[in-house]
Parts: C-alpha cells; sequence; structure tokens
C-alpha cells in the first residue's frame, strides 16, 4: 500500500480445511456474511492459493490437516505479510494447542464445532484489525516520507547557508531565448577556463554535456522562454566542460525573467541560471573540504557494497553448486571466476580502507564483448538469468575495443545487466521477460547498449534515476548503479544516456572512447 492510498475494510478470506463437510458448513457461513471465501483443502494447496494472491483479508485455517499444520502455515504467512491475521479452528481443546498458537501469534484460536455467529465475528475483528494496522502503517508512512523531504530541504538549506557564510559565488550566466550566452560570472569564467569574449555569444551546448534523461541545457532554456514567465522555473543535474578537460558534475537552475518596453523597444526576456559546483566548495574553507571527504567516505563505502553485493551473489550460487556435487569446479572454470570476483571483492574493501586515496587505475585496451561475456557466465550460473530470454549482439565483424580500466567496463556493463534483470521483476513464475544487449563502434566511440521490456520508469521519476541512493527498487535497490554508471563513463569523458524501449521497458546507453593503439 503507498503512502497516498486509504486503506479500505476487505472480505476475503482463505479457508483451509481438510473435511469436506466442514469446509461446507464454514464457507457457507462466510458467504452469507458477505465474503469472499476461497478455499484450500491442505497445507500444499494452502500456500499455492496464499502465494497466487497476496490480496487475502484474512486466514480461517485447521490445525491439523494433509501436508502440514495450521501453526506452520501460520509461520510462512508472517514471513510474507506479518499483518495478515490468521485464526486457528481446531478439535483440539487442550490448553496447550491454544497456547502454542497465541505464541505464534495467531488471531484467534476456536474450537470445533463453531457457531456461525462466533465465526463472522471473530473474522469480523480480525479485518477490522487488519484495516487499523494498515491505517497506522499508513499514517507512519506518511510522516517517514514529510520527515524525508524535510530532511532533503534542511540539508541543501544548510549548504547554501555554509556556502554563503564562506562567500562562496556560484556560476551565474544570463542567456537569450536561443539559449546563447549574453553574459557570464568571473566564476564561471574561471571554471571554464576561457576569457568571457570567448564564451560570448556560444551556444551553451559547447559548455555542457546533455543530460542522461533530459537531454540538451539549450533545449530546455528555449522552452522556458517561450512558455508563461509565471512557470518558468526548472532545477536539475549537469555537466560542464570545465577547463583543463575536466568534466564537473553540476546542480543548475533556470529561471526566467523579462525586462519592461523601454522607449518603445518590446519586452526582452532572459534565462538566468544559477551553478553549484561541488569542488568550488571544496576551496572555500576547511570546513567545507571536511564535510566533502565525509560525504567521499560515504558514498565510496556505499558505492563498494553495492559491488561486494554483485559479486558475492553468483560466488555464493557457486559455492551451492560444488557443496551440492552439481559442477566440477575446475572443469568448468568456475575457481578461475570466483578467483578473479574476490579479486574484485578485495578491490573494493580496499576501497572502503583507504577512500581518500585515489585508485591507481590502468587504462588501456579493453575488448567489451569478453567483459560481457563474463558476466553473462556468472550471472548464468548462479541462476540470475532464469526464465529471462537474452541475447547479446555485436554489430561489425571487428571486437568493440575501449580505452578504460578492465574493472571500469566491468563494473559499468555489470550495473546495467544487473538493473535490466531487476526490472523484469519475477515474472510470477512464468517467463520474466527479455534483456537485449548490444555494442557497437560509432565514429570515435565505442558503445554498450542494453535494453529491457519490464515496468519501466514513470516519466516524472527519470530524471532522478542517476542521484546517489534514490532507487525505484524499495527495500531491493541501494540507488547507485546508475550514478556509479554515471561517475565512470564521465571520468572516461564519456556519455549515458536512459530512455524508453518501446511502451514499457528501459534502454540505457553508454558511450565510451574507442581505443586507438599508439594513444
Amino acid at each position: 500500500m503507498s503512502t497516498t492510498e486509504v486503506p479500505r475494510l476487505g472480505n476475503s478470506v482463505l479457508l483451509v480445511e481438510d473435511d469436506p463437510l466442514v469446509v461446507h458448513a464454514l464457507a457457507l457461513s462466510l458467504r452469507k456474511g458477505g465474503y469472499d471465501v476461497t478455499v484450500a483443502g491442505d497445507y500444499d494447496q494452502a500456500l499455492d492459493r496464499f502465494n497466487a494472491n497476496s490480496d487475502f483479508d484474512v486466514v480461517v485455517t485447521d490445525l491439523l490437516m494433509p501436508g502440514g499444520t495450521g501453526l506452520e502455515l501460520l509461520k510462512h504467512i508472517e514471513t510474507k505479510d506479518p499483518d495478515l491475521p490468521v485464526v486457528i479452528v481446531t478439535a483440539d481443546q487442550s490448553v496447550q494447542a491454544a497456547a502454542e498458537a497465541v505464541r505464534e501469534h495467531a488471531f484467534d484460536y476456536l474450537t470445533k464445532p463453531v457457531s456461525r455467529n462466533q465465526l463472522l465475528e471473530t473474522v469480523s475483528r480480525a479485518i477490522a484489525q487488519r484495516v487499523e494496522s494498515a491505517v497506522e502503517k499508513h499514517a507512519q508512512e506518511r510522516l517517514q516520507e514529510e520527515h524525508r523531504q524535510l530532511a532533503i530541504r534542511h540539508q541543501r538549506t544548510a549548504m547554501l547557508l555554509s556556502v554563503l557564510y564562506n562567500r562562496a559565488v556560484e556560476g551565474i550566466l544570463v542567456l537569450d531565448e536561443d539559449g546563447r550566452l549574453v553574459d557570464a560570472s568571473e566564476s564561471f569564467v574561471a571554471l571554464v577556463g576561457e576569457p568571457l569574449y570567448e564564451v560570448l555569444d556560444i551556444d551553451i551546448r559547447e559548455l555542457f554535456e546533455p543530460h542522461p534523461t533530459e537531454g540538451d541545457i539549450q533545449d530546455r532554456v528555449v522552452a522556458l522562454a517561450q512558455g508563461p514567465v509565471a512557470s518558468g522555473h526548472w532545477r536539475g543535474e549537469v555537466t560542464v566542460h570545465a577547463g583543463r578537460g575536466r568534466h564537473l558534475p553540476a546542480k543548475m537552475s533556470l529561471s526566467v525573467c523579462e525586462t519592461p518596453a523601454v522607449d518603445g523597444e518590446d519586452r526582452t526576456r532572459y534565462v538566468i541560471a544559477l551553478l553549484y559546483y561541488e569542488t568550488a566548495y571544496e576551496q572555500l574553507s576547511r570546513q567545507l573540504q571536511q564535510a566533502d571527504r565525509l560525504a567521499t567516505i560515504g558514498l565510496l563505502a556505499g558505492s563498494a557494497a553495492h559491488e561486494i553485493k554483485n559479486e558475492l551473489g553468483p560466488l555464493l550460487g557457486y559455492l551451492t553448486m560444488i557443496e551440492k556435487g552439481n559442477a566440477d569446479p575446475v572443469g568448468s572454470g568456475m575457481i578461475g571466476i570466483m578467483r578473479e570476483s574476490v579479486r574484485r571483492v578485495h578491490e573494493h574493501v580496499e576501497q572502503i580502507l583507504e577512500p581518500l586515496r585515489p585508485r591507481v587505475r590502468t587504462r588501456g585496451a579493453v575488448v567489451v564483448s569478453d567483459s560481457v561475456d563474463g558476466i553473462l557466465a556468472l550471472l548464468r550460473r548462479a541462476g540470475k538469468l532464469r526464465r529471462i530470454k537474452l541475447s547479446f549482439e555485436q554489430r561489425g565483424d571487428d571486437d568493440v575495443i575501449v580505452h578504460a580500466d578492465k574493472d571500469e567496463v566491468h563494473q559499468i556493463a555489470l550495473n546495467l545487466i544487473t538493473n535490466a534483470i531487476d526490472a523484469l521483476g519475477d515474472g510470477d513464475g512464468s517467463e520474466r521477460g527479455c534483456i537485449e544487449i548490444r555494442t557497437w563502434y560509432e565514429h570515435d566511440w565505442g558503445v554498450l547498449e542494453v535494453c529491457d521490456d519490464g515496468a519501466g520508469i514513470e516519466e516524472e521519476l527519470r530524471a532522478r534515476v542517476f542521484e546517489p541512493f534514490f532507487t525505484t527498487k524499495g527495500s531491493g535497490g541501494t540507488g547507485l548503479g546508475l550514478p556509479v554508471v554515471n561517475d565512470i563513463v564521465r571520468s572516461l569523458k564519456g556519455r549515458v544516456t536512459l530512455d524508453k524501449n518501446g511502451e514499457r521497458g528501459t534502454v540505457v546507453t553508454v558511450w565510451v572512447p574507442r581505443y586507438k593503439p599508439g594513444h
């Protein structure tokens, strides 16, 4: 249930009873009481019914039945939906049985024969309690979301106040209605490393990289300038082409302003851009430098934990296979793959231990297909690709070779592929969907593209998926996959885009510099 939904009273009952006469009587009483009843005749059938339908409002189950017990069913239900009330109905009238049911968190314990009024009254109380719990949970989630939004706002305000306190000057740009630079502050001129006269009247696409989901910043400026002044505001993330070949991430806010008509001249519209770039903050004060170090430690630790999780999953799968004797670890090549995974885990741990020391990467020729093949073999042996239709196409006759570090390419490809796998869900036991991986050369770039036909990403969330710790997977995600990819690609002076794949899915495309011998 989302934080915006209001809980409603339900009427869906799962009835578990192996005696045909008893089940008929109980089901008849419940249906006459206005309840929608689903019947299961034994433990296994009850599990199938429950796993196939998560919308039950109460479970009424016998204590003893073929295949298992009501208490075992209760334990299983509690792992999936701890708020779902379970009523135990049995012929066992002993105090010990009742006490055990209470210990296992049963809502109530009824002994046979059960009267119609007693059954309906108990089920009604159980559903009322479920609704009450849902209302309370809904209120808590809403309060948590309000606290989260307030915390974000306070964090942003505190950061801006710190910058103002240290007299930091934001980069300021004045743009005309065509998105060309009219004027810029000294701080921005110093950032890009060019004199003002060299950047005046320049198309700002030459100063900023396209955003992975929102495209060129110039298109955004033109759209704002042509719209109503009252709604002419935008805020997002950009990457600045700074001096000395640097590509710096920054936050930008755009606002439309209009000069009044003077001496018969028409009003003139401008778009004012404010840039907030982290490297400037580092140079302003020792306090901000320390704060940035702490943020870097947290980001590196979170990123390393994300990658370690990716590596440990296949390792555990291999160890299980070896333990069960289902594979020859030497003949199948598992030992080599596991050794490589352990090496990468060790490297990520080193990143956590030494976050302030830049990791020395050895960049050279990396064959993209080798990294992808290795990752697919690793995921396939770990069972991650079951019930997925997956294709890998390398366009052209030559291998796509990029100029990067081997682990960088591995990390990019692994994050994109595992994100695509997660986007397909579990398929409810059937085929989960399709993933298409393609690689090719495009002029001076090696391109890697990963497409899925999963549920896709809502339009209003697409621009946020590159923010660290933002995730659409709930508790199952860290929100670091795409931000990590974007950071690596940006350090390689490449580019990432994210778009819709048809009506539902997602396609992520990465451009990395093509390897040129002798460079």
